[in-house]
């Protein structure tokens, strides 16, 4: 058996040394960092957008003669029709300050130009028959009413019997117009002045102007005559009066245009009666604006 070596004092110190070295140079080793995972920045939820809610109007049921006889063709026979359910109009045109939040709310949809008049309180226009409707079922939708319309293009059709907003029909327009129950048989709406209650080519300065500023009609209706077209739900028929049903019409089942009432800020004064009538292209914005009816929930 083999003894081993018994080290010297000079060797040992040097062994020591050597191992303390490497122990310390280990300890320097630099560590690979524990990764820390980043923190996640919270996105903030989209600010709800809240519909600017419409004063709305109670037009009560009743019968009136609609049309004209000393007007167009189109507003011909003047015949008898009942307004058989009682309906909420809005006070006012709709707005751009109402439309535009509308379009906030909506992906894709451009607020309309205001041709540098302003926006706010005027009349909103430049608005298509496609996207008046668009802004009723948004705007009941908001209110958690049941939606009116339904389908796509010109395949729509209106629930009448549901609660939320919709356009009015011509013969709703119309009667509310004339002052409904109320009715002074004005030859515009709220009175044989025109100035009284009008905005149109002979005042407006050749622009719209803020609702409300004229005198409303029997029933506290503004600006139902100038100011602004207002859309209808109807097609439009130039003879549709000779075969109109008596109670509660809504239009021909069909057509090319949709029916409008009213008239803007530059029409002439002839075609500001509370009767007469006309149409465009449902797609285009033109001139055009509306304003909103409801149905009366019975309690």
């Amino acid at each position: 058996m083999s003894k081993r070596r018994k080290l010297s004092r000079r060797e040992f110190l040097k062994m020591v040394g050597a191992t303390a070295s490497a122990t310390a140079l280990g300890a320097c080793t630099p560590q690979t960092p524990t990764e820390v995972a980043p923190t996640a920045t919270a996105v903030p939820a989209p600010e709800e957008i809240e519909p600017i809610v419409p004063e709305m109007v109670l037009v009560e049921a009743g019968s009136f003669q609609m049309g004209s006889t000393d007007g167009l063709e189109d507003e011909q026979p003047v015949h008898t029709v009942h307004i058989t359910r009682s309906f909420y109009m809005s006070k006012y045109e709709v707005t751009f300050e109402e439309y535009d939040r509308f379009c906030d709310d909506t992906i894709g949809m451009n607020k309309p130009e205001d041709r540098g008049w302003g926006r706010g309180n005027l009349p909103v226009i430049g608005v298509d028959w496609y996207d008046a409707v668009a802004y009723c079922n948004w705007l009941s939708e908001k209110e958690g009413l049941i939606p009116c319309y339904g389908g796509k293009g010109r395949f729509i059709q209106c629930d009448f019997s549901a609660n939320g907003y919709r356009l009015p029909t011509e013969a709703e327009w119309e009667y509310a117009a004339r002052g409904g129950q109320k009715s002074q048989g004005y030859k515009y709406a709220g009175s044989d002045s025109v100035d009284d209650v009008a905005w149109y080519a002979g005042n407006s300065g050749g622009r719209p102007h803020p609702v409300g500023q004229k005198q409303p009609n029997e029933l506290g209706l503004y600006d139902m005559c100038g100011n602004g077209y207002e859309w209808c739900w109807d097609w439009y028929g130039e003879d549709y009066y000779a075969s109109s049903p008596a109670s509660d019409p809504t239009g021909p089942s069909s057509g090319t245009n949709r029916g409008r009432r009213s008239c803007h800020w530059n029409t002439d004064l002839d075609y500001l009666r509370v009767a007469y009538r006309s149409a465009d292209d449902p797609s285009y914005p033109g001139g055009n604006g509306f304003r909103l009816v409801r149905k009366v929930i019975s309690e």
